[in-house]
């Protein structure tokens, strides 16, 4: 099970998740297929990948925009 940071608020939360794509993400944390997604600042879809270490966001209702964070 991957540990995941997911941005709650205004900051990015350890989250362990059972999923291994955004797909699976968005059924286990109830995240609309219309919302946006992103993997490490990337726009993703639903096959994309989520690993260990992972930063994921997401926005909803024709919301655009957000915060890069990059790891060190």
């Amino acid at each position: 099970m991957p540990t995941i940071k997911v941005l709650q608020g205004s900051s990015f939360v350890e989250t362990e998740v059972n999923s291994s794509n955004v797909g699976d993400l968005r059924t286990e944390k109830d995240i609309p297929q219309t919302a946006s997604v992103s993997v490490n600042g990337t726009d993703a879809t639903n096959s994309t990948s989520v690993e260990d270490g992972n930063i994921v966001a997401w926005v909803n209702n024709n919301k655009t925009g957000g915060l890069i964070v990059r790891k060190q």
